[in-house]
């Protein structure tokens, strides 16, 4: 047999085709038809793979995946739903799923799922969380590094997920967590990855120039026009354009770009004409958005159109187990960047590292590591090679100790907790809580919580 594998599903002629197409195909299958007897059954013996059905007759399968995490189970778990929309799939990954299909089940799809979850788990074997392909970002060509923690994964799964779409995405993240690799990502993940990626920081956006930067001109349409200039949307033209601090843009030209990305169209300053323009768009902020909108600084409908997709990147300090994989990755660049062989970190030079708040996230770790590689007498980089890391603890550092996850029953008080620790930031709050935005509006609507 080449798996165990527990079928939690209510249609008991559909849960029966299913355990016999398992069979038949080398596993092991039992079936379940509720939660309670899934939960006696788990209880009982051992299993390598979950499928269970999204609607249970006493639950669902997110209240499943809730219960095996408060066990601290890693069975991987597939949910099967009927409603199989984004925001269903996205509210299954967050929960920790490994994946979803949609129903009816398309016996080829869910044949190469299964094979991924167990092909992940042989060639994974020293990691206690097994994981499908879908959540493992595949090899890169550029310098890189995945994390592992929980925050990480749960990042890599939005997106996988959302990559193959045409979705307009916000990545929302603080400076130096490595937003624009995010971006990247999705753009390789999509079928756009052949087309080309421009990268643009819209905070070097003049009022004055960033219609032609953007949209293109016609020479001689102002003083310094000397020839023609393609923008950013025609460079990118058939792939995707990413524009970085999204919140500087330029007042005055966001309605200009409110209409290109409504109309698919530009008009080149100082011409007369549209032009067509086939361009997904990425943007990534660490401001607040929405207070920007509330000062007048940033149109609401344009944020709209912006954030069809919000991909949380969390912070370093959220994601202490992976910090000494990415020192190790660095370790690795800088011997090849300074020509140096430091071979290892030290356990107490790993310790320092990871009781540092991060303030400064990847970035500032970067170059911790390249300065101590540097500075580093022998092989090995030592608590001594390090400079001082002061821990600064205020109101504002998110720690990922609190999750809605962890106590749903005491949602309404970790709400407020969240809400006061980031002083009212509900973007803030909502990643402290490991949850979506817009599932945070909710309940402080449903709580009536006035912040």
């Amino acid at each position: 047999m080449n798996g165990r594998i527990l079928i939690v599903e209510d249609d008991r002629s559909f849960g029966t085709m299913l355990v016999k197409w398992f069979e038949r195909n080398g596993y092991m299958a039992t079936l379940c038809s509720g939660m309670t007897t899934a939960r006696e059954t788990l209880s009982k013996s051992e299993y390598e793979l979950i499928l269970s059905d999204l609607r249970l007759p006493d639950g669902d399968g997110i209240m499943l995946l809730s219960w095996l995490k408060e066990k601290g189970t890693d069975i991987p778990v597939i949910i099967m739903t009927g409603y199989g929309d984004v925001q269903t799939a996205v509210s299954a990954i967050k929960l920790g799923a490994f994946d979803y299909l949609e129903k009816p089940i398309n016996p080829s799809l869910l044949n190469q799922k299964i094979k991924d979850v167990f092909e992940t788990a042989r060639t994974d074997k020293s990691s206690k969380t097994r994981k499908t392909n879908s959540q493992i970002p595949p090899d890169s060509s550029r310098s890189i590094v995945f994390g592992r923690s929980p925050l990480s994964v749960q990042m890599y799964a939005h997106i996988n997920l959302v990559a193959p779409t045409q979705m307009a995405v916000m990545v929302i993240g603080e400076s130096g967590t490595g937003k624009e690799s995010v971006a990247r990502m999705i753009h390789e993940r999509s079928n756009r990855a052949s087309g080309p990626f421009i990268a643009v920081d819209c905070g070097s956006l003049s009022l004055e120039l960033a219609p032609s930067e953007l949209f293109g001109h016609k020479k001689g349409s102002f003083t310094s026009a000397i020839e023609n200039k393609t923008g950013f949307f025609a460079e990118a033209c058939g792939g995707t354009l990413f524009l970085d601090e999204v919140g500087n843009l330029p007042y005055g030209v966001q309605m200009q770009m409110l209409r290109s990305l409504q109309e698919k169209k530009i008009r080149p300053v100082g011409t007369s004409s549209d032009i067509d323009v086939d361009v997904r768009i990425i943007t990534a902020t660490n401001e607040d958005l929405e207070k920007a909108i509330a000062e007048g600084r940033f149109r609401e409908d344009l944020y709209h159109r912006l954030n069809e997709f919000i991909i949380q990147v969390p912070p370093l300090r959220a994601c202490v187990s992976d910090v000494q994989r990415y020192a190790n990755h660095f370790r690795e660049e800088a011997n090849k960047e300074l020509d140096r062989h430091v071979v290892s970190i030290s356990a107490e030079a790993c310790m320092k590292l990871e009781n540092y708040s991060w303030p400064g996230n990847l970035r500032e770790l970067r170059n911790v590591i390249r300065r101590s590689v540097l500075f580093s007498v022998g092989d090995t980089i030592t608590g001594e090679s390090l400079p001082v890391l002061t821990e600064k603890k205020t109101g504002n550092d998110i720690k990922g100790d609190i999750s809605l996850l962890r106590e749903p029953d005491q949602e309404k008080e970790k709400i407020i907790e969240a809400l006061e620790r980031v002083k009212g930031n509900k973007t803030k709050a909502a990643m402290l809580l490991q949850i979506d935005r817009k599932t945070l509006y909710n309940k402080i609507h449903l709580y009536g919580i006035g912040l």
